[in-house]
């Protein structure tokens, strides 16, 4: 056979070959296009990524601004409103209202023969002077209970533990001045009573528990008027003079008393023996561990905060308190209800009313 015959020119092959050729070409440049676009649209991908982050930045931002802008007006706020207290002499703490309008009134004398227990929810008090009560304050149609009957002497003061087991209570009978310390009865025992302290020719007041009830600070006034701070322990049966003076209050840690000499409030460190002196005033009372009141000539409260120099003495106002001049607040041991005792100009009788915060 001729190589003609073999391999004849022009054929379908070439056809085929030639459009192969072609389309490799076509490909070859599509494939730039390819890169080319996907470049394009990685680049736009990071462009918007790059915007949205932009976005959520100056939303943070602004967020951020718009928290500071209300801690800001808000502290602020605070701020001012505490300055305009504290400029005006206004109390910032809470304030107490009455919440037992004249529970009892007796005579002059009254205002230290009475006490309220740790939480606010009894007192105690000299019934005439001759026998020793306690009064529910939840129930005022309950029963008193009688702690102690009469004994022919005059109970002239009362002091409530902090525990709220015991009673402190002095009594003057026959020329003799006396400071008992009174078991409250449980349901396992009754009322029981032990002498403390026995002096002639002296008469005791005001006594007050330390922070343990492990002593009782009172006023040791003699026959030539002196007056004298004691204290004596109920542990150790110990008895030594403290500081000149009157109306003697233990603060809650112990640390301070405080006191009353030559009418004016005194706070003595029981440490080191400095004493401190306040203002003119009487029957100081702790309304916290450095926060102390008294009464003022006046007829109301002030407040003194302790360890501040010099001390600034804010008035103490009391919501629903009624008419008459306040003779003495007294503080429960929880610091949350207050004994008030009043007087009102030209009489005798002194009416006693507890208020809470």
């Amino acid at each position: 056979m001729r190589d003609q015959e073999r391999f004849p020119n022009g054929g379908p092959d070439d056809g085929t070959i030639a459009q192969l050729l072609s389309h490799l070409q076509q490909m070859r440049r599509a494939v730039p296009v390819n890169y080319i676009l996907k470049a394009k649209l990685k680049k736009q991908l990071l462009q918007r990524m790059e915007e949205q982050q932009r976005e959520r930045q100056k939303l943070q931002n602004r967020q951020i601004k718009q928290k500071r802008l209300r801690l800001w007006l808000i502290s602020g706020g605070s701020a001012l409103l505490l300055a305009l207290a504290i400029g005006l002499g206004v109390w910032t703490h809470d304030e107490p209202a009455v919440q037992q309008h004249a529970l009892i009134a007796g005579d002059e004398g009254l205002e230290q023969a009475v006490d309220i227990n740790p939480d606010g929810s009894m007192i105690v008090y000299a019934a005439g002077h001759t026998q020793l009560k306690i009064r529910s304050l939840k129930d005022r149609k309950a029963n008193e209970t009688l702690v102690l009957p009469a004994s022919g002497g005059l109970y002239t003061a009362v002091s409530w533990s902090n525990r709220g087991k015991q009673l402190a209570v002095t009594e003057q009978i026959e020329g003799f001045s006396r400071i008992w310390v009174v078991e409250l009865a449980t349901k396992d025992r009754p009322v029981s009573k032990r002498l403390l302290r026995e002096e002639r020719g002296v008469s005791y007041g005001a006594p007050s528990w330390s922070q343990n009830d492990e002593s009782i600070a009172y006023t040791r006034r003699t026959s030539d008027g002196a007056e004298e701070i004691w204290v004596s322990s109920t542990v150790a049966m110990q008895d030594w003079k403290l500081v000149e003076g009157t109306q003697p209050e233990w603060s809650p840690d112990g640390r301070l008393l405080a006191f009353v000499k030559k009418d004016h409030v005194n706070v003595l460190e029981v440490r080191t023996g400095e004493v401190t002196e306040v203002e003119a005033g009487s029957w100081p009372s702790w309304s916290g561990v450095e926060q102390l009141t008294y009464a003022v000539a006046e007829g109301g409260i002030k407040q003194v905060q302790i360890g501040q120099s010099p001390f600034e003495a804010k008035p103490v106002p009391i919501r629903r308190l009624g008419e008459g001049d306040m003779l003495r607040a007294h503080w429960s041991s929880d610091r949350q209800h207050v004994l008030l005792a009043q007087k009102k100009k030209g009489e005798k009788s002194v009416t006693i009313s507890t208020a809470s915060r």
